[in-house]
């Protein structure tokens, strides 16, 4: 089950959009696999890649080759994946570019 929730990033991408996202969506049939914010109708996703410049997990051998294989996934089954860092989140450029992706997978739907 997917859990709505409020965050400013919704917001803004509902305004500019009409579409709704989704907090820590799943969209994998059988894996455990979740977006950070996702919207479904459009197959748009956002991921948040945080401890890029701390050894995190995104960027240890481990973590790194199962991101590959998440967003490989991801990508085979249509996908739009955007990967950001904690800090851009709400930048104009991240916000900018998941409605340019939101409008792309519009269009290609026609």
């Amino acid at each position: 089950m997917t859990e709505q929730t409020y965050s400013p990033l919704s917001a803004l991408i509902h305004k500019h959009t009409g579409e709704e996202v989704v907090a820590e969506y799943r969209f994998h049939p059988s894996r455990d696999w979740r977006f950070d914010f996702a919207i479904p109708s459009r197959r748009v996703a956002i991921e948040v890649e945080g401890g890029a410049f701390n050894g995190g997990r995104h960027i240890r051998p481990d973590g790194y080759l199962r991101d590959m294989e998440k967003y490989n996934e991801a990508a085979v089954s249509g996908w739009c994946v955007i990967r950001v860092l904690p800090a851009e989140l709400l930048t104009f450029k991240t916000v900018r570019l998941v409605i340019r992706a939101v409008l792309f997978q519009l269009t290609s739907d026609s």
